[in-house]
């Protein structure tokens, strides 16, 4: 009896420190798991714009329609989110979009980021007399979308590092082919805390049967008094 106690006690030894062990490889799995990427993207027809700060007075430019945002974080009505990537003449920006002007997804559409760069022309004054002429400059800026005041409208650019906008409006970009039902997946049950919390409770089960198996084995021990 005793050896099958000894044996007993030695398995449930054993488990406590199978589940500490799987309950450390599992918060390191996580850890070490990489961040899902959000994303949202301007319905045809929309005016998402994107603005410096949570505020729509900061507005900059509208996302171009069927094209995504990266989504950085939630502030209340607003998405904290990333707009282009450093790729050629563009250059990543952050700022801010209404949730309510934007359809959240699960992975980007077909492209992410409209990359459309646009030629502006400077025309040079003619030189007086003789002299020949500097003409027509041209540079090449990165269009990222439309800015609408009053009836008038333009183009938020980047030019030489430098943004600003000029009175001219793209509307002729391909748009995205958008999905039928544009449906963000629930975020998956159990995984690493599932994990831990089994482990937990295999180790408070091998803990309570330990002592249980203490106690009942326990035996009581006689005062023998001797006869006088």
């Amino acid at each position: 009896m005793k050896v099958f106690k000894a044996v007993i006690c030695l398995v449930l030894t054993t488990l406590i420190f199978i589940a500490a062990d799987f309950s450390n490889l599992s918060a390191h799995a996580d850890g070490d798991s990489p961040e899902i990427k959000k994303y949202a993207y301007a319905d045809l027809g929309s005016s998402a714009y994107f603005c410096e700060k949570p505020d729509e007075k900061t507005a900059l430019f509208q996302i171009p329609q069927t094209y995504c945002v990266e989504i950085l974080s939630e502030e209340k009505d607003w998405f904290r989110v990333k707009y282009a990537e450093d790729n050629g003449i563009y250059r990543a920006v952050e700022g801010y979009c209404l949730k309510a002007d934007l359809i959240p997804c699960d992975t980007p559409l077909e492209n992410t980021y409209l990359h459309a760069p646009i030629t502006i022309v400077y025309h040079t004054d003619e030189a007086s007399g003789m002299l020949p002429s500097l003409g027509d400059i041209e540079v090449t800026a990165a269009f990222y979308g439309v800015y609408e005041v009053g009836k008038t409208s333009c183009s938020y650019v980047l030019c030489n590092d430098k943004f600003g906008y000029i009175p001219r409006v793209i509307e002729d970009y391909p748009l995205n082919p958008l999905p039928d039902k544009p449906t963000v997946a629930p975020a998956q049950k159990g995984g690493g805390n599932a994990a831990l919390i089994a482990a937990i409770v295999v180790s408070a089960a091998a803990a309570a049967a330990i002592i249980i198996i203490y106690i009942t084995g326990k035996r009581s021990v006689k005062t023998v008094i001797p006869p006088q």
